[in-house]
């Protein structure tokens, strides 16, 4: 089992009533109710925050950076497909 850290948190006395009782009524003690909410949403919040970043070798960067100055492909498909009108739009316009 890994090593035990102290939490301490403050609240005035109808939150901590509130949470004691919602501790009673799913049979659990206050620190296990409030670690079986509070530990998914900080998991979540984690991974959102961290999949926001990009993480690469030094190669890699290199490399993305040349193709990022190259000239880009031609693509006549793509190039025909953005020439036609949109179905979505009036025809009228």
């Amino acid at each position: 089992m890994s090593q035990m850290a102290r939490i301490d948190i403050r609240t005035d006395a109808r939150r901590k009533g509130l949470l004691v009782r919602a501790a009673e009524l799913t049979h659990t003690n206050l620190t296990q109710f409030i670690l079986d909410r509070v530990i998914p949403e900080a998991e979540r919040i984690v991974v959102e925050k961290e999949e926001q970043k990009v993480v690469m070798p030094a190669d890699a960067w290199t490399e993305f950076c040349k193709l990022l100055d190259s000239a880009p492909r031609d693509l006549p498909n793509m190039r025909a497909l953005l020439a036609r009108p949109s179905r979505f739009s009036d025809s009228d316009a």
